[in-house]
């Protein structure tokens, strides 16, 4: 498992300017890793929960938060199951770069330090689902 993070800036508003900063994580998986992946259906299973991208406005949250069921089966259809909430899925990393932005530069910091700890995790995870156990244990209680 190969990862590469950058951070990234944008501005945002006509008049009042906005700066958000992210950060931009690409997962490349190895065949082995993507085929353990795959095999025992990792690909919903949630990475790191994080909130809301702070370049989202409080109104595109609130209809993204408001929507019916079917709007939420057409998005789930069309752009994947995790499409439908904003924490960092298998699925979401396999399919390349994502991108998510912070309010300031040490939230951005922050928010690397935690993703680092996730996908050593993660790596640790997959591994471990790459066996099956078959020895048999016994012990007293």
């Amino acid at each position: 498992m190969k990862v590469t993070i950058n951070h990234v800036q944008k501005s945002v508003g006509m008049i009042r300017k906005t700066t958000h900063h992210g950060v931009t994580v690409r997962v490349e998986f190895n065949a082995e890793e993507l085929a353990i992946v795959r095999e025992r259906k990792l690909e919903t299973d949630i990475v790191l929960e994080r909130d809301y991208s702070s370049d989202m406005s409080d109104a595109a949250i609130d209809r993204h938060e408001s929507r019916g069921l079917g709007k939420r089966l057409l998005t789930a259809t069309v752009s994947g199951a995790d499409a439908n909430h904003h924490h960092l899925t298998v699925s979401k990393l396999m399919k390349g770069e994502d991108t998510h932005y912070l309010g300031t530069p040490v939230e951005a910091k922050e928010y690397e330090e935690s993703l680092k700890q996730a996908l050593v995790t993660l790596k640790s995870w997959i591994e471990g689902n790459a066996k099956v156990e078959t020895e048999t244990a016994t012990f007293e209680l």
